[in-house]
């Protein structure tokens, strides 16, 4: 199992260690420099108090007593409930709050998913458009004559067969053209998007 610990806590777990640390160290220092009874009742002394020390920090580790006797890493699950954070948990709030902003955003901007084949349709519908566009001007550039601007005339009077294909593809009825964006719009999201929920795809950690 991996758990996440907060800073602040394991920063003082430190502090505490190398308290302890330094109170072993003094003491044998002590020990080493004893050269008669003075000596060695200072030396008591200090390792009664320095022990009184220990005894509080022990209390505030919230250790449970039994655990120094048994070793029972259960005897432990209470301290591991206040101190560390399974991992599984950590990740799981990380996605619910990138899954959360993701709904923010989609309120203002939604998100869909398109399939490969509308996509493709789609593009070449755009490039077919273009090229007519350039068709079209390159027509329009050849009239020199009024004659040429009639027939030219002529053959864009009528509706184009192909126009008429994409708005079949796109979802327009053929009995309608389009008469602004938003209908373009609509009709492209209701024939080939659909709606992407992030919640559909939730990751799980378990």
């Amino acid at each position: 199992m991996k758990y996440v610990i907060d800073s602040e806590t394991y920063e003082k777990h430190i502090r505490d260690e190398v308290h302890l640390y330094g109170l072993l160290h003094q003491l044998a220092f002590l020990a080493g420099k004893v050269k008669d009874a003075d000596d060695m009742a200072n030396l008591v002394e200090t390792a009664k108090h320095y022990g009184e020390v220990a005894e509080e920090k022990f209390d505030d580790w919230l250790i449970p007593g039994r655990y120094l006797v048994f070793g029972d890493q259960s005897d432990l699950a209470e301290l591991k409930e206040a101190e560390l954070t399974p991992l599984t948990a950590v990740l799981k709030e990380h996605e619910a709050k990138v899954r959360e902003k993701q709904r923010a955003t989609a309120s203002n901007d939604p998100a869909y998913i398109i399939s490969g084949s509308s996509f493709r349709m789609l593009v070449g519908d755009f490039f077919d458009l273009l090229a007519q566009y350039g068709f079209l001007r390159n027509r329009v550039l050849d009239v020199k004559t009024e004659r040429q601007l009639a027939r030219l005339q002529k053959n864009l009077s009528g509706e184009h067969p192909v126009i008429r294909r994409m708005y079949r593809r796109w979802g327009i009825p053929d009995s309608t053209g389009v008469t602004g964006f938003d209908m373009l719009e609509s009709a492209i999201r209701r024939t080939h998007l659909m709606p992407y929920d992030p919640d559909d795809s939730e990751t799980s950690y378990e």
